[in-house]
């Protein structure tokens, strides 16, 4: 979520950190494919890596929920937007950016 409890309260640093800017290429490399895409048998470029448990107050400091393979997927920023949509605190854009 992306409001007071979110992801982006807690974790700006992290994000914007040089540690998590490496794991997030490397990931990457590895998964160059949407992974949910992938399954549904298309074939379409990642953007971005993707916290399967979202970063909140609790977990924030979580080595395994920040940079663990089992938490994180590569993913296109359609499926990104459609990840997050469905959470009633935030709106995306049909490019997948975040509506403030």
């Amino acid at each position: 979520m992306y409001n007071k409890t979110g992801a982006r309260n807690f974790a700006g640093k992290f994000y914007k950190s040089k540690a998590w800017k490496t794991r997030s290429v490397n990931y990457r490399k590895l998964h160059p494919l949407c992974e949910r895409c992938l399954s549904k048998g298309l074939y379409v470029p990642a953007e971005l890596v993707h916290h399967k448990v979202h970063i909140n107050e609790e977990n924030q400091h979580d080595i395994q929920v920040l940079m663990s393979d089992d938490n994180l997927e590569s993913l296109c920023r359609k499926c990104h937007g459609e990840e997050h949509a469905s959470r009633e605190a935030m709106r995306f854009d049909e490019e997948g950016r975040l509506v403030l």
